[in-house]
């Protein structure tokens, strides 16, 4: 404003947000210090100031207050009685801008200056017919603009009066008893698309935080809810939106965010369970071109927690002295056809997902765990390859084909371990100890001149959600054990020859590459470092990452080339489309796929595997950072790298869950070396964890 404001001055200003009434209570430079209705004490500009409305007690601020608060409602009565569409039909014909003044004394004759402010705050609020010029004038608008206007206004006022309903229905709801709120959450979910909506806004606002695209939406739906509910929730905005979510009943104090951050969906539609079903009722009858291998002794070997059985084993030995072995691989493509709802919705999800409270099956359970599922006893259809090794194990013949199998035992990880270590006698006993031969022969020919091969232990979480707080069982697993070595091996033997066999008929596949290390993995840095997991570590850091690609090439961590990826058709996506071309060479039909088909499955499906390989790990972190919330003695750690000079900061590979974190150190314990360390702070839900050496 061009007239000087002087102490005393009451004014309304512009603070960015709204128009706010207040008293000029000093002048400090070119600012003006206020105090508002609400007690605020303000700075502002007499640029902000939008109108004058005469003087007021600047040095008694609660006598300012309750003049402000008066003359406030004063304005609010007097804007609540502006008929604008009246005014604009009156004065519409003359097109000729008119100031606040004189539309207050067409409508009111009065130009008071509480008239004239309730007139703005009208004319501001609601802009249809009448637009705004500088220095408070206003131009009527035509008809068809305030038509559309007038249009634009109704949609704008029904969604927020359906913004309105769904703020009451969260606000009805939070005031329910808890036990009652999950069922009225799913009724107004049901029937209440708005509701809906916001709910879902919030979850992946709660999941994904200021990554989600609607994350101002979503903190604007908080903000909302909680000041209709009057609720309050604690830590930072995506922390409130869960929960929020929890209070609703929704949600449990550890529902696995990962899974949702992720897409890892458990639900598979109906239309795909009725077809799985139907599947898994009907009797499969193996085809003529299946080479009956049931005369085999078979078996499988895996955790005692596995279900999606996919591979299985033979070995006999040879009138020369050599040895036959023969791997199985189960055959999903004998049930599930390329394109049907099944094949759709596996390629969907890419993976199966192992996450600590179970798996979620890339095919319905019926399917996975069952009528493809390698279980003792059942016919089943397999893709087989088979290799001839002479008495020094070298390889003499392979031949791979589709094949008919039935497994005559499961075996777990312990019982072949157990075997191997023991001198019974029978005919699986003699099966595993001859797969143990040839494994390990295997193993030192691959590994002789290239390869390499690192000894990391893994671990293994289960939840019982049947105890509050859930129950959390880490288990470290040894991975350098015969049996595990044994399965490792003879999955390379196989995808080894099945590469080949791809390579040599050029059929169009998918392979697993790794570059060589750009650093060597032994040298003087190296050995320095003590022998163990801190050296392990430190060869891993300097490996290149394995790549997926479509042409054959080598792998320098096994030390072959020509490594395919088929050994897990029932929980890999990719693996399935790479032994429906293989089956299809087998038995003389067209490929399904030509190179472009499986670039196209390729680039879909990688995207879920990482996916699915980020929720893993996320979810495995949460549950080791809930175990590790209530461990209160110390905890042995190796030393494994250094985060600064002084040694300050260090990672540690902690042993008894076998996992990787940051640890404040109170020495300079060098890399390798074992120390003990405390727990300061655990928060899964915050995803912190908080290590100090003793």
């Amino acid at each position: 404003m061009d007239i000087e404001i002087e102490i005393g001055s009451i004014i309304e200003f512009d603070d960015g947000d709204e128009h706010r009434l207040a008293i000029v209570t000093d002048t400090i430079g070119s600012k003006l210090a206020v105090l508002t209705a609400d007690g605020d004490q303000m700075r502002t500009t007499p640029e902000q100031v939008s109108y004058r409305l005469g003087r007021g007690p600047a040095d008694d601020a609660e006598a300012a207050r309750d003049k402000l608060n008066k003359l406030d409602a004063t304005v609010e009565q007097r804007r609540g009685d502006v008929d604008l569409e009246m005014l604009w039909e009156f004065v519409g014909g003359d097109s000729a801008p008119m100031g606040a003044e004189e539309l207050a004394e067409v409508m009111f004759a009065d130009d008071s200056s509480v008239t004239v402010l309730g007139m703005l705050r009208a004319l501001r609020e609601h802009p249809v017919y009448f637009k705004s010029r500088r220095d408070n004038q206003f131009e009527p608008r035509d008809e068809k603009k305030v038509e559309m206007l007038r249009r634009q206004h109704e949609v704008q006022q029904q969604k927020k009066k359906r913004r309105r309903r769904v703020l009451e229905r969260f606000g009805e709801l939070l005031g329910l008893p808890q036990e009652d709120r999950r069922a009225g959450v799913d009724e107004a979910m049901s029937e209440d698309d708005g509701f809906r909506n916001a709910v879902h806004t919030l979850q992946d606002f709660a999941a994904q935080s200021d990554d989600y695209h609607r994350a101002d939406e979503a903190k604007q739906w908080l903000d909302d809810v909680m000041e209709t509910a009057d609720q309050r929730f604690g830590g930072p905005m995506n922390q409130k939106a869960f929960e929020l979510m929890v209070a609703l009943g929704l949600w449990g104090p550890h529902y696995n965010l990962a899974k949702h951050r992720w897409g890892i969906d458990e639900t598979m539609p109906p239309a795909v369970v009725k077809a799985a079903e139907k599947l898994a009722d009907e009797r499969w009858e193996p085809e003529e071109y299946r080479r009956d291998m049931t005369g085999w002794t078979t078996v499988t070997i895996d955790s005692p927690s596995s279900r999606d059985l996919d591979d299985a084993l033979s070995c006999r030995p040879t009138i020369d002295g050599g040895w036959e072995l023969a791997v199985h691989i189960t055959d999903p493509s004998a049930f599930v056809e390329i394109g049907s709802r099944l094949d759709r919705e596996a390629q969907k999800r890419g993976t199966s997902v192992y996450l600590p409270r179970g798996v979620v099956p890339m095919f319905p359970r019926r399917l996975s765990e069952e009528k493809m599922s390698l279980l003792p006893d059942r016919l089943r259809p397999a893709v087989t390859t088979w290799v001839k090794f002479n008495q020094d194990l070298e390889v003499e013949d392979t031949e791979i084909f589709a094949s008919t199998i039935r497994v005559d035992r499961r075996l777990s990880y312990r019982q072949v371990d157990q075997m191997l270590e023991s001198t019974g006698e029978d005919r699986i006993a003699d099966l595993v100890g001859r797969l143990a031969y040839v494994a390990d022969e295997c193993h030192n020919r691959r590994t002789e001149d290239a390869g390499a091969y690192f000894d990391l232990p893994d671990i293994s979480i289960e939840v019982d959600d049947s105890s509050d707080p859930p129950e959390v069982d880490v288990e470290v697993i040894d991975t350098d054990t015969r049996a595990r070595n044994l399965v490792g091996e003879l999955m390379i033997v196989n995808n080894e020859m099945i590469g080949r066999f791809c390579a040599r008929h050029q059929i169009p596949a998918i392979f697993r590459t790794q570059p060589q290390p750009d650093q060597p993995l032994v040298d003087e840095e190296i050995e320095s470092i003590p022998e163990g997991i801190a050296r392990t570590f430190a060869q891993v850091w300097r490996m290149n990452p394995g790549e997926t690609s479509t042409q054959p090439g080598e792998h320098f961590g096994l030390g072959i080339s020509n490594y395919a990826q088929v050994s897990s058709p029932i929980r890999r996506y990719t693996d399935l489309v790479c032994q429906r071309q293989v089956k299809a060479a087998l038995i003389d039909e067209p490929l399904p796929y030509d190179q472009d088909d499986i670039l196209e499955v390729l680039a879909g499906v990688q995207r879920r595997i990482d996916a699915a390989s980020k929720a893993q790990r996320a979810s495995e972190r949460y549950w080791i950072v809930e175990h590790l919330s209530r461990c209160d003695e110390p905890l042995e750690a190796v030393v494994i790298d250094h985060y600064d000079d002084r040694g300050s900061r260090a990672a540690v590979f902690l042993t008894e869950c076998a996992y990787r974190s940051k640890c404040t150190l109170r020495s300079n314990a060098p890399v390798g070396e074992r120390i003990e360390v405390v727990v300061e702070r655990a928060d899964p839900r915050a995803d912190v964890l908080s290590l100090r050496q003793v």
